[in-house]
């Protein structure tokens, strides 16, 4: 019963972020196809790529998290950006304005990145990072340091 459950709710949160949340799922299978000479896995619905070079990115049914981690941190992003998977399930489309490009700021432009290393400001910190922390400790009920 236990695997049934968990079968049907990987059905269900494939289908909607196959309606739902259609654009960063396409999106994501754009960057999945690029991605094919990387290893992949099943993730809690999810498909987990694991790629050198980034930190880690989520859009829609796809998951890609940085393999040249130590310490765990490759599995810690993982759940990390499965928590922005859950945000995609919530906003549908919304997710590609509410979400993608506050993210993509606030990793990648110096301004912030200066600002975090100056202030000591975690990068988990900001809103949409925070947000996607809850929600992952909340349905896999495990995370990453804070730092």
């Amino acid at each position: 019963m236990k695997k049934l459950l968990k079968t049907s709710s990987y059905i269900v949160y494939i289908i909607i972020q196959c309606t739902w949340g259609i654009l960063q799922t396409i999106a994501g299978l754009v960057y999945f196809l690029i991605s094919l000479r990387f290893p992949h896995e099943f993730y809690h619905g999810a498909v987990l790529t694991r790629r050198s070079g980034i930190g880690g990115v989520s859009l829609g049914l796809f998951i890609f998290a940085n393999d040249d981690m130590t310490d765990g941190r490759s599995d810690k992003i993982a759940v990390h950006e499965f928590g922005h998977t859950i945000q995609s399930l919530i906003l549908g489309p919304l997710y590609m304005l509410a979400v993608v490009p506050e993210s993509m700021l606030w990793c990648a432009l110096p301004v912030f990145k200066k600002l975090r290393h100056e202030k000591n400001i975690s990068y988990y910190s900001f809103y949409t990072e925070a947000w996607a922390d809850r929600l992952a400790e909340k349905t896999l009920g495990s995370l990453h340091d804070k730092k």
